[in-house]
């Protein structure tokens, strides 16, 4: 076994989600859905146990279920999104983490922290600061994951959503980011496209 894929189910109000740097298209749900399934399954014929966070179909974007976690070894941190609307989207990620026995931590305000900014690379966490993620939000992570040995580092983001919305880092190879690469027993999955940005 690979370790656990965390997901979750896109919501009916996908199409409403928030779009950054990209114009609004039209967004077919149930292909979504379908997609989802699909890559889902996927993980799960290469080896990961898959565990469903709790829908939350009032989120339309509660499907990119990394930014609302990051895992490091035994250790959750729940973030506290840069966008006010996706922080109800924290609460299922963090009783799911729970019962798979993770210590968690929480990002506190004045910090903003979205998982799609953090890259993990050994001992290197790379963070992006942008428009969802701040200083404050990166020097909290940082102190959270130095007692693990883990060096974090602040990245400045231009007209990108998100760190890994340029593109992701795993096993030494650049990868799409929907895939989710982390260190930890934990990997917080997201939905197909996700590379590019919303």
């Amino acid at each position: 076994m690979n370790g656990t894929g965390l997901v979750r189910r896109p919501s009916s109000r996908l199409a409403e989600g928030i779009v950054t740097h990209i114009s609004r298209t039209p967004v077919d749900v149930e292909l979504a859905r379908s997609q989802h399934a699909a890559y889902a399954e996927a993980l799960a014929v290469s080896g990961w146990a898959i565990r469903q966070a709790p829908a939350a179909d009032d989120c339309p974007d509660s499907v990119f279920v990394e930014d609302t976690v990051v895992v490091c070894e035994d250790l959750a941190v729940l973030t506290r999104p840069g966008a006010v609307v996706r922080r109800p989207e924290v609460g299922g990620v963090a009783q799911t983490v729970r019962s798979l026995g993770l210590r968690t931590a929480r990002i506190e305000e004045p910090g903003t922290l979205d998982g799609g900014d953090v890259l993990q690379a050994g001992s290197t966490v790379y963070v992006g600061r942008g428009g969802r993620t701040n200083g404050e939000g990166i020097r909290q992570l940082r102190a959270l994951l130095a007692p693990l040995g883990r060096t974090v580092i602040g990245v400045p983001l231009g007209n990108v959503l998100h760190l890994k919305s340029a593109g992701d880092r795993a096993a030494g190879r650049d990868v799409p980011a929907a895939a989710g690469a982390g260190a930890g027993r934990a990997v917080p999955g997201g939905a197909p496209g996700r590379r590019g940005g919303r």
